[in-house]
């Protein structure tokens, strides 16, 4: 994962479920400096029509949480919404 500042935030993860186009359910956690996770994060988003735009709904369970994350979940709410912003001008070039 990169932030808007250009740091790289190793990250792994791995898809659990792909039900297009309604449902992404995937697992991911961020990596120290030596490859092991700092949390893990369990992801569920929904995509739902209604009035011809599309509602996104995101849950996010946190687990195996170490000392050092506090300050990258300090800012998971930030990067979602950066992440967001960047699919959505993705989806209007396409």
């Amino acid at each position: 994962m990169q932030g808007s500042d250009g740091t790289i935030y190793p990250m792994n993860g791995k898809f659990e479920e792909i039900l297009k186009p309604e449902r992404l359910v995937f697992s991911s956690a961020a990596l120290d400096k030596d490859g092991h996770p700092l949390f893990e994060v369990f992801n569920i988003i929904t995509f739902e029509e209604q009035h011809g735009k599309t509602k996104l709904t995101m849950k996010a369970t946190i687990s195996k949480v170490t000392a050092e994350a506090k300050q990258y979940l300090d800012g998971m709410e930030e990067g979602w919404s950066q992440s967001l912003v960047r699919l959505e001008k993705y989806l209007t070039k396409i």
